[in-house]
């Protein structure tokens, strides 16, 4: 399970929320994956258009984190990179199907 609390929703430009790992019930726990990694995850999502083209800029960074959680995190961006990079892609994909 995975909870997000959205702070504040900008349309069509902006998204800001905390993800976290939850228990069926909503509750945040920690990840299955990793005792070090941050139990709440800030997102910052900026969507820009320029000449017809969106971009999408996605900003992460522990949130209310130990010293050990942030350097987990920090240690798992390549890992972050090729994980969202193939969904963007896998979206890519479908959004050209006719």
């Amino acid at each position: 399970w995975g909870k997000w609390v959205f702070e504040e929703v900008v349309p069509p430009s902006q998204l800001v929320f905390i993800t976290s790992f939850a228990d069926a019930d909503g509750n945040t726990v920690r990840a299955f994956f990793a005792k070090d990694f941050p139990l709440e995850v800030y997102n910052v999502w900026t969507l820009e258009e320029t000449g017809g083209v969106t971009t999408i800029t996605l900003r992460g960074r522990p949130y209310n984190a130990t010293p050990d959680e942030r350097a987990f995190f920090e240690g798992m961006f390549g890992s972050m990179q090729q994980g969202f990079g193939g969904t963007f892609d896998q979206l890519a994909a479908f959004l050209a199907r006719p």
